[in-house]
């Protein structure tokens, strides 16, 4: 494992980035693959004018060759198949790297439309106890009760935006550069917070300060996962 992960400092890029952190790898992918469908539309859409060129010179001999348009539309299927091979194979690492991917902000979004729900529970019984025994204050209740559920939206939208948490600590055992995207430069024997463990990829996210985090490799750093911050 050492081994390999020394490799991040050799400058040939993997044809499936797996040099890069979980998330930088994924968009990378997804980019590759949005750039194969690209071709392989241009591929079909040539397919399609060359296709109607050789019914007109079918029908038409003087005015060219059918029999030569046949062999590109040949080659154009050849080079579609070879495409469409390529965009399998990078899916196939896509749906690999996002299966590791945590899915930290749809749980927080769960938690976030529980706790709403209950604050809205909780307002609109807080206005029933306050109701009037003529019902003649219903309404402005149930404006209050507006009042009270629509910050809970926006604290949602905050909560998606708060750092991560500590779980632990970690120690560089080596020196990283850092260089690709996503990554954070260590020094040897340097001191970080551990804010996500690696899920099995061979990466740990870690924090220096606010401003400063990344993901390094797991055989670079020395883990000491707080038991307590990891239950919870």
């Amino acid at each position: 494992m050492t081994m390999q992960c020394f490799g991040f400092h050799q400058g040939a890029t993997p044809e499936d980035f797996s040099n890069l952190p979980p998330e930088q790898r994924r968009k990378k992918l997804q980019q590759k693959v949005d750039e194969l469908n690209k071709d392989i539309q241009k591929e079909i859409d040539q397919r399609d004018a060359l296709t109607k060129m050789k019914d007109v010179y079918t029908k038409n001999p003087q005015m060219g060759d059918a029999a030569s348009v046949g062999q590109k539309l040949a080659e154009i299927g050849h080079n579609i198949e070879k495409l469409r091979f390529e965009v399998q194979k990078f899916e196939g690492w896509l749906a690999e790297v996002e299966g590791r991917l945590p899915v930290r902000n749809d749980n927080s979004r769960r938690q976030s439309g529980l706790y709403e729900t209950q604050n809205t529970t909780t307002a609109n019984n807080c206005a029933q106890d306050r109701e009037s025994p003529d019902g003649s204050y219903t309404e402005d209740q149930s404006q209050e009760t507006e009042v009270k559920v629509t910050p809970t939206e926006f604290d949602d939208d905050f909560d998606d935006e708060e750092p991560l948490p500590t779980i632990g600590t970690c120690k560089a055992l080596y020196p990283f550069s850092g260089e690709n995207e996503g990554t954070i430069s260590v020094a040897e024997g340097e001191v970080l917070n551990v804010i996500e463990e690696d899920k099995g990829d061979g990466w740990t996210r870690i924090r220096r300060n606010e401003d400063e985090e990344g993901y390094v490799p797991t055989s670079y750093i020395e883990v000491y996962l707080d038991r307590n911050a990891k239950d919870s």
